[in-house]
């Protein structure tokens, strides 16, 4: 009560002789205005999940319906569109109809340019926290925020001999790493825990 609100008329008289107003419908043209300003940007916005149809999810942005193809959901193939439903990430809107007011947005373009981005900060030499993922005969993959896991060989873990690496690691292990050796191109990257001491 006594609250200014911006209304849009719906009907001049919706059967009692009332007005039928409608505040929603004017906060949705305005909603569609800013994303359509955030995709000739190339901004990103947040999309919450809301049901999973053949092909994609369906999703809201900032109260307007939007749709995110099961190939844009992820890097990699997505089994599950389910496990999207009433989650909220951050996408990239690829697609403006603006004729039928439909958006199609895409996860995949935001993992791709934050890896991108990563990738740009790292340097020969840095030391930096990773998580190890997962060991093997010859060493370990350890996750330093780049989207592609780095290999520390076993003989860079210790300063001691072992055997195998999880003589002294174990996967979900926050460890220390320098990077000595850094192939931008081809996307890899060694890594040492006895240098970075």
């Amino acid at each position: 009560v006594d609250d200014e609100i911006e209304a849009e008329v719906v009907k001049l008289n919706d059967g009692e002789g009332y007005v039928l107003l409608s505040e929603r419908k004017v906060m949705a043209t305005k909603n569609w205005e800013k994303l359509v300003a955030e995709y000739d940007e190339g901004a990103y916005v947040e999309a919450t999940g809301r049901e999973a149809v053949n092909g994609g999810l369906i999703a809201d942005v900032m109260g307007v319906r939007a749709f995110i193809p099961a190939s844009h959901l992820s890097r990699r193939f997505v089994e599950n569109i389910g496990e999207f439903v009433g989650k909220t990430m951050t996408v990239k809107i690829i697609e403006v109809d603006k004729a039928k007011k439909r958006i199609v947005a895409s996860r995949k373009a935001y993992l791709l340019d934050e890896k991108k981005k990563a990738w740009e900060k790292i340097e020969k030499d840095q030391v930096v926290t990773g998580i190890v993922r997962r060991l093997t005969d010859f060493g370990a993959f350890v996750d330093i925020g780049v989207h592609q896991d780095g290999l520390v060989h076993i003989s860079e873990i210790a300063d001691r001999y072992i055997k195998h690496p999880s003589e002294v690691l174990t996967p979900g292990q926050n460890v220390r790493v320098k990077i000595i050796k850094l192939d931008k191109a081809k996307k890899r990257i060694s890594l040492s825990i006895k240098q970075a001491k």
